[in-house]
């Protein structure tokens, strides 16, 4: 009887600890800003993205994360269904070396090495300047509502982690979908 105390504060402190633990890793937006520049959105934003550990140990093995950067502009319209004016897709890769023992950050054909995880996952997380289609998009007096999300790309991982991915939630990886009110 006397260790049942100890036992429950175990299994106490066992359980806070796996709580804080999944808490702490995922996406997270820290800041973010909607600017209009000639009837065109422009999107600034930042994300803070912690690695579990099975993702940190396939980054380090030689498995490339790919992360998805999806953003949907949507007019709202009271006699109709809402339209989708804009949406659109960046895929940020992030490849460890280890030769140079670097992580290297793609955003399309130009990549950026970097000698810690931290500041390759913090540029992973930074959005800058992203236009929001092309200008006169967006009309004066109407309504549109922008949409972003940073997820990892599970379907661009190779095919056995794919099939691993789908049983395993350690391979999800996902933001909150962030939502702003445009006014042009």
């Amino acid at each position: 009887m006397r260790y049942a105390k100890k036992i429950k504060l175990f299994f106490i402190i066992l359980l806070t600890g796996l709580a804080l633990n999944s808490w702490a890793e995922g996406i997270t937006i820290d800041s973010s800003t909607v600017t209009v520049d000639s009837q065109q959105g422009i999107i600034s934003a930042r994300y803070t993205i912690q690695l579990n550990n099975t993702l940190e140990q396939g980054l380090n093995r030689g498995i490339p994360l790919i992360f998805s950067l999806n953003c949907d502009v949507i007019q709202s319209r009271w006699y109709w269904f809402d339209k989708k004016v804009y949406s659109s897709q960046q895929d940020r890769k992030l490849t460890f070396n280890p030769l140079t023992r670097t992580y290297r950050f793609y955003l399309g054909p130009v990549y950026v090495s970097y000698d810690s995880l931290s500041e390759a996952l913090q540029a992973v997380g930074q959005i800058s300047n992203w236009s929001l289609g092309e200008p006169n998009l967006l009309k004066k007096n109407e309504t549109y509502q922008a949409t972003l999300q940073l997820k990892l790309d599970v379907s661009q991982l190779p095919k056995p982690f794919q099939i691993d991915a789908i049983a395993n939630s350690d391979w999800t990886l996902s933001s909150k979908q962030y939502q702003w009110i445009i006014k042009p």
